[in-house]
């Protein structure tokens, strides 16, 4: 069976341009880049929707997933995600886009560090989750008061977008219900859009933990109801997702999650 991963030689990973190829060696400073099927994008202009972001990327390759995290509000937090069909695809993502053009704003374009083929490459060859740290915070967006658990980065103050209409905010998260009804692993998340399978719903939520099982709902007609579920191993992934994903947009529909309070 082929490796889902391969080892990219990389020089640079700033907002420059990055000249990569596949490779197994290493670079001028002695170190590698392990890369599956996501790339992490960096240094979006607020207004980039997930569709930009899919069809500029669709310059290099076949993207299945493309997603730009939104805050609370609706607002861009400035960073998504792109996965590919194969790993050479990323690579060539890195190596063409990292440091162009999009919405008046250079790119930074880089592995996804918890994309999960890397961490299974890491488990079978490293013994465990590699040597990678999460991707840098950025400051904190006001009026959070410092409630981001996750790993993603926050938008810095004084976005774009102004005056106009605004989506109305959604409820804040449910407390964690008694022990005896939750074990506090598993969420429910609604509002998915319908065409949207389990193996799309795994990606965006792999980056807060471990999961054991993740599965959209369907009708006996076998069509989606529109929600998911997703167990993670420890009670605190499952919060950090709580807290980064309720009430963030994912293509025009805006995601409520909360604890299963059944399971």
């Amino acid at each position: 069976m082929a490796d889902p991963t391969m080892e990219a030689a990389v020089s640079n990973l700033d907002l420059g341009p990055t000249e990569a190829g596949v490779a197994s060696g290493s670079h001028e400073e002695g170190g590698t880049m392990r890369i599956g099927r996501r790339c992490y994008i960096g240094n979006l202009a607020w207004r980039t929707s997930w569709q930009d972001l899919k069809d500029k990327f669709r310059e290099v390759g076949s993207v299945v997933y493309a997603n730009v995290v939104k805050d609370e509000s609706g607002r861009s937090k400035g960073w998504g995600i792109v996965e590919f069909e194969t790993p050479e695809e990323a690579v060539a993502a890195v190596n063409t886009l990292n440091g162009t053009d999009l919405g008046g704003r250079n790119m930074l374009v880089r592995e996804d560090r918890e994309d999960r083929d890397v961490k299974a490459f890491n488990r079978e060859n490293d013994g465990g989750e590699g040597g990678y740290e999460r991707p840098p915070r950025a400051r904190r967006e006001r009026g959070r008061g410092g409630r981001g658990r996750g790993r993603g980065e926050g938008g810095p103050p004084g976005m774009e977008g102004g005056d106009g209409a605004q989506q109305r905010p959604p409820r804040p998260p449910r407390r964690e219900p008694p022990a005896d009804q939750s074990s506090g692993l598993q969420i429910v998340v609604q509002g998915l859009p319908w065409a949207h399978t389990s193996e799309d719903l795994q990606p965006m939520f792999e980056p807060y933990g471990t999961i054991e099982h993740c599965e959209v709902v369907y009708g006996r007609d076998n069509r989606s109801r529109g929600y998911g579920t997703v167990r993670y191993q420890t009670a605190e992934a499952a919060q950090a997702a709580i807290q980064q994903v309720h009430g963030t947009d994912l293509e025009g529909r805006m995601l409520t999650v909360r604890l299963d309070k059944f399971a």
